[in-house]
């Protein structure tokens, strides 16, 4: 991963923490399993403690000023707690997978 990118993660995660209950981060993806290409996003998991569309915005208006300011392209899966660990999604085959691969950051 390039140091740009490194440092778009960090800046994320670090506003993610300021501005809500983040309860887990994960890069996963090509970039964790290191077999990205010059065209790979970067996949990150963002799971909040509560997920309602304002918390989605807020967080898509994040990763966009980011993209913009490391010129990298952070793709985001947003999962709230409850969702996740109380219903169906944590039987998601990309929740799986982000379970098996994903690298927190």
């Amino acid at each position: 991963m390039k140091s740009n990118e490194q440092a778009a993660l960090v800046k994320l995660k670090r506003e993610l923490e300021k501005t809500l209950n983040l309860v887990d981060y994960r890069v996963f993806g090509s970039k964790a399993r290191g077999e990205e290409s010059p065209e790979s996003d970067i996949d990150v998991m963002i799971e909040v403690e509560n997920y309602t569309p304002e918390v989605e915005a807020l967080i898509d208006e994040l990763v966009f000023e980011i993209n913009l300011d490391h010129d990298c392209l952070i793709s985001a899966v947003i999962f709230g707690s409850k969702e996740l660990h109380e219903g169906p999604l944590r039987e998601s085959p990309i929740y799986k997978s982000i379970s098996r691969e994903g690298i927190r950051i």
